[in-house]
């Protein structure tokens, strides 16, 4: 849903080529030779050692080694608070990484951390994972309340009419009164429909959606309508 940072996204890739590489406990061997080579050549409180721990967390992410990868994202944090200072964006991407390879009682605390980046690719897939864990626990309106804060990051990282924002209006819609999610599902129809197209799937399952929504308010003449703009059968 959200992007990535480049420098997220390029450890990902450099993850996943040594993810195919034959001997991951000799690469392993490496990852953690080069960290101890920029400890010792750069100090602690530096971000090229910081670089180093991410790259080693997340290869052993990769490797399947949860508790050692959950350790190294850990140690990054540390790296990165004395590096970069502790409300860097850096700094909170990664508390949100470890936040997303830990129980969900750790977990929590991390993400909320996290939610407060002044980076709204960092802020907002930490904001709608709170969200879904309010959701999951029963709480429609705690999730509604942080859902409407990551529609603000969605909009300041993706724009107003952008797919990710899209996603968003929908998540908040399912957590929302009928009378509030049904504004919020129009508007996620029009940037479906305006980005992949009146007859995309996903266009037409949000329809769909819409449809019963309307029905199940009372207003059948609506969900009618709207099934006839996007030509879709009634009811199917």
């Amino acid at each position: 849903m959200w992007k990535r940072s480049p420098a997220l996204a390029s450890l990902w890739i450099a993850a996943s080529l040594h993810a195919f590489q034959p001997d991951p406990a000799a690469l392993r061997k490496l990852f953690e030779d080069a960290l101890a080579r920029r400890e010792r050549a750069y100090g602690e409180a530096d971000a090229r050692t910081a670089q180093a721990a991410r790259d080693l967390g997340l290869f052993l992410y990769r490797s399947g080694d949860a508790a050692a990868s959950r350790r190294a994202m850990a140690r990054t944090v540390q790296l990165d608070e004395k590096a970069l200072g502790p409300n860097a964006s850096q700094t909170l991407e990664d508390v949100a990484t470890l936040a997303s390879i830990s129980p969900r009682a750790q977990a929590e605390p991390l993400l909320r951390r996290a939610a407060e980046s002044a980076d709204p690719v960092v802020a907002g897939p930490a904001l709608t994972s709170l969200a879904e864990m309010r959701r999951e626990a029963g709480d429609p309106t705690a999730a509604a309340l942080l859902l409407r804060r990551a529609l603000e990051k969605a909009e300041a990282a993706d724009g107003r009419d952008g797919l990710t924002t899209a996603l968003v209006l929908k998540a908040l819609a399912r957590v929302s009164p009928a009378k509030d999610a049904v504004p919020l599902l129009l508007r996620a129809i029009s940037i479906d429909a305006a980005s992949l197209g009146p007859g995309n799937a996903a266009t037409i399952q949000d329809v769909r959606s819409l449809a019963a929504l309307l029905r199940a308010a009372g207003e059948p003449a609506e969900a009618a309508k709207l099934e006839s703009q996007f030509k879709i059968s009634p009811g199917r």
